[in-house]
């Protein structure tokens, strides 16, 4: 019998108080998006797995805390919560470590406009931004350093809150694709100037071009329908 089948048939147990908290309605049932564990959907009969799980990255937390194994550690949360563990070590951070993490968690977010303050306060923290150049890499220093002056820059986009961003991309079919990636509401393409010494970073690690910075440096913005392709204005290299 697998640990998975020992868990499942276990009589039922109740649900730790910890993951209780974080039990809610949503259109797929109940659902648990504790910082630690998800569980989607989630029944009582999974109550089981669900506390071991808990038990499981919360003494792995400790571990790597206690070790200062960053990386474990903020990848052990969930997601979405990943930028609040970073709040909570940044402090022990040295710089490389801080901006190389940093970069680490923007790549692999999913939902950067759901955390944007805190993004935005971390970007910019005036103890920190001396060395924001390291969370680039010295490949991806060397093509920001190639860019023109004034950039040319592409945000796709579905619906009309999502057209500022800060997360945008050198290459409109990057953009084109991220639009349509859904298949629902208004596909459509921002297209925009900023001025490469705003810029907070150029990312390469998921082959999208990525150009970091506060929305409002973009400027010069015109909106078209992401099913029109676009060529790419050479204005961004």
């Amino acid at each position: 019998m697998t640990e998975l089948s020992a868990l499942l048939q276990r009589p039922k147990e109740a649900l730790d108080p910890e993951l209780a908290a974080y039990l809610v309605d949503s259109p797929l049932g109940p659902v648990i998006k504790h910082p630690l564990v998800f569980s989607i959907p989630h029944s009582p009969q999974l109550n089981a797995m669900a506390n071991a799980r808990l038990r499981a990255k919360q003494d792995g937390c400790r571990q790597a805390l206690q070790s200062r194994k960053w990386s474990q550690y903020l990848f052990l949360h969930e997601r979405p919560y990943r930028v609040n563990a970073f709040t909570r070590i940044a402090a022990q951070m040295a710089a490389r470590t801080y901006w190389t993490s940093l970069a680490e968690l923007w790549i692999d977010a999913e939902n950067i406009a759901e955390n944007e303050p805190l993004w935005t306060t971390l970007l910019q923290d005036s103890s920190r931004v001396g060395n924001r150049h390291l969370m680039m890499t010295a490949p991806e220093r060397r093509h920001l350093a190639q860019q023109p002056a004034l950039m040319r820059v592409y945000r796709g986009f579905n619906s009309d809150e999502r057209q500022k961003g800060m997360s945008w991309s050198l290459d409109a079919e990057v953009a084109r694709r991220f639009a349509m990636r859904f298949g629902h509401g208004r596909p459509r393409v921002a297209a925009g100037t900023v001025e490469k010494s705003a810029v907070i970073a150029y990312l390469s690690g998921r082959g999208e071009h990525e150009i970091v910075v506060v929305p409002a440096a973009v400027r010069d913005q015109h909106v078209t329908d992401a099913h029109r392709k676009q060529r790419s204005n050479k204005l961004g290299g």
